[in-house]
């Protein structure tokens, strides 16, 4: 069920419960069920469920979800009593208008004791209303946990299935031995960008999260080594924003999935292609995205 139609029969479904115990109350007293006392509770039912929709649209435009419950109780108690207050005015006037019952003259005693009854209801409707939010937010930071920790567990063993293979040292080594007498700098740079690689991943295997920007100066040693052994087969571009550096990841996260690219896309072209980098921000989440050919 989505949570939008999960919400109207939570609506329906309350408000029909709270009509259900007016009627009991009025069987209990003995007053005689008439049509005037029917319409009431039908008034009672639609201006229920428009008040507290109202309400809702309140809280959401204010964004109350994401308070801390310290600041939201004296809110929620304000906002409560006001609504409960334009509820009995509303149904008084319609009882008034349309079902003749009560009169429009009413004092501010009895204003404010039918809006305290009132309140009640608002204050209970709001206890289930963020309670039914709390669990569902909690549930689903308890299934981002599980997916990170999946993910993170998946990183760990392609990890370690990276250190136990020997294919990209070997590559790399071997075209390092190649450029030494034809192009020394070339085979000098090389050999510093290895060193950054297998002593960065062994510095990381000892870290939970690292920031994206030591990442980063994983990849580009990976990536500019690879460029030396594919030359123009390998096309690098990268699009990282800046407010993308300090966020946190598992070590060897972007590594993998860049490697992925090349084991599975570049590596098996003849003519080569093209790996992208991406890293940007959305609703305050890093966004990562690798392009291969």
């Amino acid at each position: 069920m989505s949570r939008r139609r999960l919400y109207w029969t939570s609506q329906f479904v309350g408000w029909s419960i709270y009509v259900a115990l007016l009627i009991v109350l009025n069987k209990l007293e003995e007053f005689p069920i008439s049509v005037k006392f029917i319409l009431n509770l039908i008034t009672t039912f639609i201006l229920g469920i428009l008040s507290t929709h109202l309400y809702r649209e309140l809280i959401l435009r204010l964004d109350w979800l994401k308070i801390k419950i310290v600041a939201l109780i004296p809110r929620l108690i304000g906002a409560s009593f006001a609504f409960s207050t334009i509820y009995i005015v509303v149904h008084r006037i319609i009882s008034d208008l349309i079902i003749d019952d009560f009169g429009i003259d009413f004092t501010i005693l009895e204003l404010l004791q039918s809006a305290l009854s009132v309140w009640v209801v608002f204050m209970f409707w709001s206890l289930f209303y963020f309670l039914f939010h709390f669990i569902q937010n909690y549930r689903i930071e308890e299934i981002k946990n599980l997916k990170w920790q999946a993910m993170k567990n998946e990183i760990e063993l392609n990890k370690l299935k990276s250190q136990l293979n020997p294919h990209f040292i070997f590559n790399s080594m071997n075209i390092i031995r190649a450029l030494v007498e034809e192009d020394p700098k070339v085979a000098k740079d090389s050999i510093t960008r290895l060193s950054n690689i297998l002593r960065s991943s062994m510095l990381m295997g000892r870290k939970q999260v690292i920031t994206l920007s030591e990442e980063l100066q994983l990849v580009y040693d990976y990536l500019n080594l690879e460029k030396t052994r594919f030359e123009e087969r390998l096309e690098l571009s990268f699009d990282i924003a800046e407010d993308t550096m300090n966020y946190h990841l598992p070590p060897m996260l972007l590594q993998t999935l860049v490697e992925n690219g090349i084991k599975h896309g570049i590596s098996k072209l003849q003519e080569g292609g093209k790996i992208h980098v991406e890293a940007k921000t959305k609703d305050n989440f890093l966004l990562l995205k690798i392009i291969n050919s």
